[in-house]
């Protein structure tokens, strides 16, 4: 049992211009038309960054995880239902293996099924207190998904200790997501959107201490709508050195899930039921790196 592959699956992105009178035409063929940007102000584009994002979202594709770097070209079928609130149901499989994982998480704790290792690992939302430098991927848990799957709604109106920044760029823009308290501010969230069709390209979250704590890229959308959902969907997580990417083929936003979705499975006979501290104690105990 690998730390890595059982985190992989947890915590389940001409040049010179010709001299003489025909320079300027030559340069004008060889960059083609100049792109067409669009206008809008801070409202509109609060709206357009949340109009994709719901409370749910059942979709179904690919999930590919690798180490930064390195991508694999591996990957797996999913099917996952999310809610806003954390929630997440994460099952992958491969068409002549079957089920590779089964998470469920219901933003406090969760539980992930790995029938290969015979065995049901559970944890809570919470990371550890004490940060692995040596290990950190071990450290993700279902909310680094949820949160890039169905990004926080920025405020729609600012307020003293909660405030959205817009600014202008060559090729787009930028909402900074700001948070104050006690005299001292801080960026939250970081929201960028093309000029071109005024859709979220990147998000940018940080930690307290205004370090990044992910990067999401969003690109693919299904659908032409200025509520489309994206049909790619790649997330760096720098810390722990890992992506994961997305490639969805159906998306449903705001479905009514079963409450038995999020349903922690019942332990087969012969499986065994362990902490993911315990897995990694274990793990380390047998030599692992």
């Amino acid at each position: 049992m690998g730390a890595r592959r059982i985190t992989l699956i947890l915590a389940l992105s001409g040049a010179a211009a010709a001299a003489g009178c025909g320079g300027a035409s030559q340069r004008s063929a060889q960059l083609g038309p100049a792109p067409v940007y669009l206008s809008a102000d801070a409202a509109a584009l609060i709206q357009r960054a949340n109009a994709w994002t719901s409370s749910a979202l059942q979709a179904k594709g690919e999930l590919r995880m690798y180490w930064s770097g390195d991508e694999d070209s591996r990957h797996v079928n999913v099917q996952l239902y999310a809610t806003s609130t954390g929630a997440l149901r994460l099952n992958g499989r491969r068409s002549l293996v079957g089920t590779i994982f089964d998470l469920v998480g219901n933003g406090v704790e969760f539980r992930l099924s790995v029938p290969d290792h015979a065995a049901h690992y559970t944890g809570t939302g919470a990371a550890p207190a004490e940060p692995d430098a040596d290990r950190p991927y071990f450290a993700l848990r279902p909310h680094h998904m949820t949160e890039a799957l169905l990004p926080e709604l920025l405020p729609t109106t600012n307020a003293p200790g909660s405030f959205v920044i817009a600014k202008t760029y060559p090729s787009r823009y930028s909402l900074l997501w700001m948070e104050a308290d006690g005299g001292t501010t801080r960026i939250r969230r970081q929201v960028w959107i093309d000029r071109q069709n005024l859709r979220v390209s990147t998000i940018e979250g940080f930690d307290a201490d205004g370090c990044i704590d992910f990067i999401a890229t969003y690109s693919n959308y299904l659908g032409g709508g200025t509520d489309a959902y994206p049909g790619r969907i790649e997330v760096e997580r720098p810390w722990e050195e890992l992506i994961f990417r997305f490639d969805l083929t159906e998306v449903d936003r705001n479905p009514s899930i079963p409450a038995a979705a999020f349903r922690f499975l019942e332990l087969p006979p012969g499986y065994r039921l362990l902490t993911i501290e315990d897995a990694m104690a274990e793990f380390r105990r047998s030599g692992g790196n």
